[in-house]
């Protein structure tokens, strides 16, 4: 009996959120831990403002670049038609919108794709992936995915919609058991971002008020208060029209506002917020700026570096892209899932210089490759090329 209970415990998890969360054990779902969505109503659009700064977007893009300019290629395919309709399948697919969409994962958390199909002959095939707004989504105390039925409000009181099968693309940054949403690159953002602007308009105010030259009227001792009041509207008119006129004996002098170190101030602060985003997006900055400290071999570092970092991207690509070919093979093929084709993106500059040089040397063996080879070995289009016909002439 002891033997028995032992194998029990064993095979079953044993520390439940039922056993140590009891306030919480009678709601259905988990509620995003996050505190920049939970201190503003989970509206994920606190987040999506952020990226309207200039610096914040280039850093987003840079990142995804790192994945979107790879070429790709399928592996683990023993069946040729099924390797076939793969190809068919990613070629027709717009490739660049859909891995910008699962990169999301890392600025939101995680990110969804609905799957659109469609049923051509025998096969249902996927004709479009369309990416959903993070809030539309809860997770369960299980740590499944669910639809939410009301996007607003609190997450506690949610039963949520469970999804049908083969519809949707979860992809997951850096989630954990507590953490099915995932860790949100932009909640580091929030308060550089934040205060930068401040910084910015409280820049330009300063800027406004004691950046401006100023006018200067000068009149005599025995001006009265009237004259002297004349004159102040007309320097005010000659401030917003450029020109007036003035009375013989009257002097006018524009003035230069001297250089304020307070200036120098905001500049700083812009600056050290904008290398806050950087390392939360990049983790390094000179890829996005280059100062005076910085040198050439630093840069190539922190380049590298961020190499790195599309390696790390590119699995979340591949492993979501995956899934999608894996749901076509169960649902054309069954559900034998040892040979469902898989993607994998490689850097176009490592497939140029080790491809190109072994392709030559095939050819001259006699081997004959195809159009479709080189479409999807070099990321070519059916318009960059023709290939030379192989029969005497």
């Amino acid at each position: 009996m002891k033997n028995k209970n032992r194998k029990v415990k064993l095979l079953n998890e044993y520390a439940t959120r039922e056993k140590l969360d009891l306030y919480n054990k009678f709601y259905t779902t988990l509620p995003d831990p996050d505190k920049i969505i939970s201190e503003n109503g989970y509206d994920y659009g606190v987040l999506r403002d952020l990226t309207s700064d200039p610096h914040l977007q280039a850093t987003i893009q840079q990142r995804k670049m790192q994945v979107i300019q790879m070429g790709w290629e399928l592996n683990y395919v023993k069946d040729n038609n099924l390797k076939k309709e793969a190809i068919r399948i990613i070629e027709e697919l717009p490739l660049s919108y859909i891995i910008s969409e699962i990169l999301d994962a890392v600025f939101y958390g995680f990110s969804v794709l609905e799957i659109k199909w469609e049923l051509r002959g025998n096969k249902v095939v996927p004709i479009a992936l369309t990416g959903k707004p993070p809030e539309w989504f809860i997770f369960t105390r299980e740590n499944e995915l669910r639809l939410r039925k009301n996007n607003r409000g609190s997450y506690l009181f949610e039963a949520g919609e469970e999804l049908p099968q083969f519809k949707f693309l979860l992809t997951q940054y850096k989630p954990t058991y507590t953490n099915p949403y995932g860790t949100k690159v932009l909640s580091s953002c929030f308060w550089p971002v934040t205060l930068k602007r401040a910084a910015v308009e409280g820049w330009q105010l300063m800027t406004e008020r004691y950046g401006m030259p100023y006018l200067i009227g000068r009149y005599t001792a025995g001006a009265t208060n009237n004259e002297i009041i004349e004159l102040l509207d007309k320097l005010e008119d000659m401030i917003s029209s450029g020109v007036a006129a003035f009375e013989d004996g009257k002097e006018i002098e524009i003035k230069e506002r001297p250089q304020y170190s307070v200036g120098g101030l905001y500049d700083k602060i812009v600056e050290f917020h904008n290398k806050e985003i950087s390392k939360a997006v990049l983790t390094v900055t000179l890829t996005t700026e280059i100062t005076k400290t910085g040198s050439y071999k630093a840069t190539e570092i922190h380049k590298e570096m961020l190499g790195y970092l599309g390696i790390s991207d590119k699995k979340l690509v591949e492993r979501t892209i995956n899934k999608l070919l894996q749901y076509y093979s169960i649902i054309n093929y069954g559900n034998d899932l040892s040979d469902h084709p898989r993607i994998k993106l490689t850097k176009k500059e490592r497939v140029i210089e080790e491809s190109a040089d072994r392709d030559s040397i095939l050819k001259n063996m006699g081997v004959r490759f195809t159009k479709q080879y080189f479409k999807k070995r070099y990321n070519l289009s059916d318009d960059d090329f023709e290939l030379e016909s192989t029969e005497e002439k």
